[in-house]
């Protein structure tokens, strides 16, 4: 083969090293997103070879990748985190009374901070080292073209930084789930270091991913490829009839940050309906399923019984749609500001796939992103933790529906084409293509 011609072959080789700390079925919330991506890069004709964290079998949920995989190397996790999951962490991560204690808060600001969360954060040193040596070796053996990572944690981008500093051919794809600590809470002590370092990390990337354009305009500081993927809808998930909950229930599933979240503002709606006479107080069953169930418990305890609130702290991802395909509202809680704008959870397009509907209640500035979405799917359901009389009106319209036995209106199949598989792909194919140069080939 002459020399144009095997510069063109290795063009048009696709191998991809999937460089992830997670990696389904793990247990997170984040092995969703990647199980879109790696089914989307087997879409477009990719052979993957995997290196990912080996987490304890407790960890393990129903997120598997039933695609092909070339090759899969779990490193071993030897960190801090490790050292305490059999004594104070639930689920591989803290009770939430533990991370408002001061001492402890204070430590997770110093250890999601950068350089600090690429030596002592998820991951670490060793992790580092081990990925970025078995990455040499794979990128060699298996003629690796092409290098996908994604945030959190930073080590990734950093390995991934490292590879393509020692092989300048591969095409890196940098996903960012979420904006980095630094950027959403900038310090005057580490600011200059933050933009520096994301500055010349980021300029190594080919293309950089995220969820939301919120997230997407802070990330643009950085880099000028930004691309945006915020989720997925299957047909087969479209296609499953709704059915008509036993008790009106409201869901919520994720995490809980007490500081920029706040249930009171519904509870207070709810109450108020009941005290009126417009809601049997015994129609009502709130679930929960997260890592913080206690928080979850606080703001609904003093006004309903036990018996009306369905709490878990872990249930297999089968347990939890079933929880929210059985809802009669499904909750979001959120925040945005004029820094963490675009906070579009996971959950939300497993609410989408439902049929049910949605209510988002944000805390601060308008979310336009979470707003628009939302209205491809339902008439109304955006509030501000403020806007007392219209979530009022809004709750409701919602429970007369249930109560007289009908579905509200919410149009799945607009929803769907929106984010459909072929718009993943198509996204997946544009930054994965890159042009033969001198440095590529």
């Amino acid at each position: 083969m002459n020399k144009k011609m095997q510069t063109i072959s290795t063009y048009k080789a696709k191998n991809l090293l999937f460089l992830s700390y997670y990696f389904p079925p793990v247990q997170v919330s984040s092995s969703i997103r990647l199980r879109h991506f790696y089914e989307g890069f087997i879409a477009n004709g990719f052979t993957i070879s995997v290196l990912t964290g080996k987490f304890p079998k407790k960890m393990a949920g129903e997120q598997t990748i039933n695609l092909p995989i070339s090759n899969i190397y779990h490193i071993p996790l030897i960190g801090l985190r490790q050292l305490l999951s059999n004594f104070i962490l639930t689920h591989y991560t803290l009770p939430l009374m533990w991370k408002k204690k001061v001492f402890i808060s204070s430590l997770l600001t110093f250890r999601n901070r950068i350089p600090f969360n690429i030596i002592i954060g998820d991951g670490g040193l060793i992790y580092l080292l081990i990925a970025y040596f078995k990455a040499v070796k794979w990128i060699k053996d298996y003629k690796i073209t092409h290098l996908f990572t994604s945030y959190s944690p930073m080590v990734d981008h950093f390995t991934a930084f490292l590879l393509k500093c020692t092989f300048p051919h591969l095409h890196w794809m940098a996903d960012f789930r979420d904006l980095p600590v630094d950027v959403k809470y900038p310090h005057y002590l580490n600011h200059t270091i933050c933009k520096y370092f994301l500055k010349h990390l980021l300029k190594k990337a080919d293309a950089v991913i995220t969820v939301s354009k919120g997230i997407a305009n802070e990330l643009e500081k950085f880099h000028t490829n930004i691309s945006i993927y915020s989720g997925c809808i299957f047909p087969e998930e479209v296609q499953r009839p709704t059915i008509i909950s036993t008790n009106f229930n409201i869901n919520y599933t994720g995490s809980i940050y007490p500081d920029y979240q706040d249930l009171s503002p519904l509870v207070k709606v709810i109450l108020a309906l009941i005290e009126e006479g417009i809601m049997n107080k015994r129609d009502i069953f709130w679930t929960y399923c997260g890592l913080h169930p206690w928080q979850y418990e606080q703001w609904l305890i003093p006004h309903f019984p036990k018996e009306q609130i369905g709490i878990k702290a872990f249930l297999p991802l089968s347990e939890a749609r079933e929880r929210q395909w059985g809802a009669a509202i499904n909750l979001v809680i959120t925040w945005s500001t004029s820094v963490q704008k675009g906070i579009l959870t996971t959950k939300l397009f497993e609410y989408l796939a439902t049929g049910k509907p949605i209510l988002v209640l944000t805390n601060g500035i308008l979310e336009t992103e979470m707003k628009s979405i939302l209205s491809c799917y339902q008439t109304e359901g955006y509030f501000h933790n403020s806007e007392n009389k219209r979530l009022k009106a809004w709750i409701t319209t919602i429970y007369k529906f249930w109560k007289n036995n009908q579905n509200y209106h919410c149009d799945r199949n607009k929803i769907a084409q929106k984010f459909s598989e072929n718009k993943r792909n198509a996204l997946i194919k544009k930054v994965s293509d890159r042009t033969p140069t001198r440095k590529n080939t």
